[in-house]
């Protein structure tokens, strides 16, 4: 998972203190449902499951060449 860096307005950061206080969440888990949820009611229906589509295919790539590469470590044994 790759890393952003954000700035927040004063506005914006002190509406986040409070409700990550109150429903005891992650800044990191509150980035991920806000912004999943406002792009996938700003992307079709189409866009969304070909984006996850291709996510899912480069996820799986690099799952099959990290499992290859354990494979092969232990044959060398």
């Amino acid at each position: 998972m790759s890393k952003k860096k954000i700035e927040l307005s004063t506005n914006v950061e002190m509406l986040i203190k409070k409700y990550l206080n109150l429903n005891d969440l992650s800044l990191d888990e509150l980035t991920n449902r806000a912004l999943k949820a406002y792009l996938v009611n700003h992307l079709s229906s189409t866009q969304v499951k070909e984006a996850l589509k291709q996510a899912n295919e480069s996820e799986s790539s690099y799952s099959n060449k990290l499992f290859q590469s354990n494979i092969d470590d232990l044959n060398k044994l």
